[in-house]
């Protein structure tokens, strides 16, 4: 298979068992059909980014996942949403759910493929916490079969929401070929093999099987919607025809629930603060005047609640093995430790940065000195001058 890259595993292999022994987990052989999510990690690091996944917390607990600009697969750039890396926010969060999730959407959806599985986590955070949608520009297409699985879906006066459906768009370039001259020899195993192909008419068989395809698709959209929005099949049948509304207009239709930027919804989940979580709980508005608790007398969002102490388990997964085992032996509060291993792993990130900024300088102070020189800086030593010298040098 052609990825597009030519590089030497045995790298890409150090760097996955690097961010296996970070995130804690067992090394593990270098899975071909995520070497370029494994790229995008490596690029997102090298930039300055803590954190591929799109999640982040705030100061007393509440988690946002961002879904914001059109929506792909895979990991193709730091810089634009993707279901590989907000999946992996999920899943993270699932494995243990904070007191609330904000939805954080600002997109006008994406391609089909890679989307069902963001939507499955989505449904399945909602059974276990309190997960809110709040949209804040653009909720529609993809986006909006997203957020449908929240416990209740937020949006701002100026947000635009809908466009339920599907589209396939394929060109047909029989004609341009035809006036270019040319003529397109397809060699096909049948008559549906090759669609699309450049220079081959779409016949209307083909168009009408390509279309099967398409309403297949969207059947699963609206089953989706209607079964997170609790709506009935001929309710979704109603609002699936491509448009979109204005966030009053959707919510006279039952597409939303409330009106309110992302603040008022921090401000609602800050005031239903001790209340029970039920399965996709639906998040009602502060009532007037009311103050929600203050930010820092609220537990940090790593700290999960827990009627009970955690276990051995708990405290060798959070802290390392050594170390948490002692904490476990000494009989340390799991969530103080927490706390406090939270705000140290800050400062030695803060350090780093410090250490980086500075090599940046010296790097640019020595750039500048060499400027008109002809001749190599001595630097300490040989340097190997390929990759295979470096390999067997460090065997040595």
């Amino acid at each position: 298979m052609n990825r597009g890259w030519q590089i030497d595993m045995r790298w890409l292999q150090a760097y996955e068992h690097r961010m296996a022994a970070k995130a804690g987990r067992p090394r593990s052989d270098m899975d071909p059909e995520r070497i370029d999510d494994r790229i995008y990690d490596m690029w997102a690091e090298m930039l300055g980014f803590e954190d591929s996944t799109p999640v982040s917390y705030t100061e007393d607990g509440i988690a946002i996942v961002s879904i914001v600009g059109p929506l792909f697969k895979g990991k193709a750039s730091p810089f634009r949403s993707n279901y590989a890396s907000i999946l992996e926010g999920l899943e993270e969060l699932l494995e243990m759910p904070p007191r609330a999730v904000v939805l954080r959407i600002d997109s006008p959806g994406g391609v089909v493929d890679g989307g069902t599985a963001v939507v499955d986590a989505v449904n399945e955070l909602a059974q276990r916490t309190l997960v809110v949608a709040s949209v804040n520009g653009c909720g529609c297409s993809m986006a909006y079969r997203i957020a449908s699985q929240a416990g209740s879906i937020w949006a701002s006066k100026d947000s635009e929401l809908g466009s339920i459906g599907t589209y396939w768009q394929v060109i047909d370039y029989s004609k341009a070929y035809a006036d270019a001259g040319l003529k397109s020899v397809l060699l096909t195993s049948g008559a549906y093999k090759g669609i699309a192909t450049p220079g081959e008419e779409i016949t209307p068989d083909q168009q009408a099987f390509l279309q099967g395809k398409v309403n297949e698709m969207n059947a699963r959209f609206l089953a989706d919607v209607a079964s997170g929005r609790s709506m009935t099949s001929e309710q979704v049948e109603a609002v699936s025809d491509g448009r979109w509304w204005s966030a009053a207009e959707a919510a006279g239709l039952g597409l939303v629930d409330q009106i309110g930027g992302l603040e008022d919804v921090l401000a609602a989940i800050r005031s239903q603060q001790g209340q029970d979580t039920m399965s996709k709980q639906t998040l009602q508005p502060a009532a007037a005047g009311e103050q929600p608790a203050a930010a820092a007398a609220e537990v940090p969002v790593t700290v999960q609640e827990a009627p009970t102490r955690p276990d051995l388990a708990a405290y060798m997964t959070a802290f390392g093995d050594a170390e948490g085992a002692r904490m476990f032996r000494d009989g340390l509060d799991f969530h103080a430790a927490q706390a406090s291993h939270l705000q140290t792993l800050q400062g030695t990130i803060q350090d780093l940065r410090a250490e980086l900024a500075q090599l940046k300088q010296q790097a640019a102070s020595m750039a500048e000195a060499v400027k008109g020189e002809t001749t190599p800086v001595a630097i300490g030593g040989a340097v190997p001058r390929s990759l295979a010298e470096a390999f067997r040098s460090k065997k040595n």
